[in-house]
């Protein structure tokens, strides 16, 4: 009896030893399959590269709401490939109607009240257009791109990926991509002090193997009337340069030109341009003081930002930090563009 209850502990104890290893390895084995799993997945830079693909080629309808200083402005965004090539028409859902249609190298613009007009260009100014139209390995000199985790945004399975901005000098994001589509869903714009200044999130999203036939049906309507807009009066002896320009910031506009509308103002004009944000900067006569409350207007993301220097007003505009602004006007002065050094 001694015997056999010391060959059933034997026994057992061996079975357990047997059971302990395959567990273990079975675990092992479930860890290496879930680190290789995790190893093909897609990285943050990839996912970004898949929503510029989809963004650009995939045919679908979005419903989204822009959020700035607190007020919440829906609008609808219809995009479509119609004889192989992009055609978007987009809209605001509130208010007094204004619509635009994009296609064939060409851009209409209609407005309850105003007279409809065509302009010749290809830029895509509609939601998100400038993320997906960005160069996110050239942005790598820039930003550091990180998987936050995944969540929902209007319904869909989403994942949340970080553009850390490497300087003070421009904005972070965080960029919510469907995982089955790869469209982005939401985009938050981030300051320094990681608050949200401006925000989009789609709300509805359609996607379908072919384009919409409304959209395919806006494509072959008659256009208005093609406006050429008349170039302003220009002289290159510009004096007044940016001695300073933010890494990844390109001069992609540089000219002196008189306003027709402003007496034949003179005016220094300097367009910079990184892929995600532009800046334009506007260096004419001082007309009146203004004090420190005037000198600053924020709406959103976006910054308005006068400096008078002597008998000169520097006016820099654009989607970047207060602390770039300063430091732009402040290197404004006659010379050369950092550009052209």
């Amino acid at each position: 009896m001694k015997r056999a209850t010391l060959s059933s502990v034997i026994v057992a104890s061996v079975l357990l030893l047997f059971t302990s290893l395959s567990i273990a390895i079975e675990a092992d084995g479930n860890k290496d399959q879930t680190e290789t799993e995790e190893s093909t997945l897609p990285s943050a830079i990839e996912h970004l590269n898949l929503m510029r693909q989809a963004y650009q080629n995939q045919n679908y309808e979005i419903v989204y709401l822009s959020s700035l200083q607190k007020q919440l402005e829906p609008m609808q965004l219809i995009h479509g490939i119609v004889e192989g090539q992009e055609a978007s028409y987009f809209r605001y859902l509130n208010g007094v109607i204004r619509e635009s249609l994009k296609y064939d190298g060409k851009i209409s613009y209609y407005e309850q009240g105003q007279p409809a007009y065509t302009l010749e260009s290809n830029q895509d100014s509609n939601v998100f257009a400038n993320f997906a139209n960005y160069d996110f390995e050239k942005g790598k000199e820039n930003y550091d791109y990180v998987i936050l985790g995944k969540g929902r945004i209007a319904g869909k399975p989403a994942i949340a990926i970080r553009m850390i901005s490497k300087d003070e000098y421009r904005y972070s994001y965080v960029v919510w991509c469907d995982l089955k589509s790869s469209l982005p869903l939401r985009l938050d714009t981030i300051n320094q002090s990681n608050v949200i200044v401006e925000q989009i999130m789609v709300v509805s999203l359609n996607v379908s193997e072919t384009a919409n036939p409304w959209l395919i049906k806006l494509t072959k309507n008659t256009l208005p009337e093609t406006v050429h807009v008349a170039q302003a009066t220009t002289d290159s002896r510009s004096q007044w340069k940016a001695s300073w320009i933010p890494a990844g910031f390109t001069i992609a506009k540089d000219d002196q030109h008189r306003l027709l509308m402003h007496d034949n103002e003179l005016v220094s004009y300097i367009l910079l341009e990184d892929g995600i944000a532009n800046v334009s900067i506007y260096v004419s006569e001082k007309k009146l003081a203004l004090d420190e409350q005037q000198k600053l207007i924020r709406r959103g993301a976006t910054v308005f930002y006068t400096e008078q220097q002597g008998q000169i007003e520097i006016n820099v505009v654009g989607d970047i930090p207060l602390t770039t602004a300063k430091r732009l006007a402040q290197s404004i002065t006659l010379g050369t563009n950092i550009n052209d050094q």
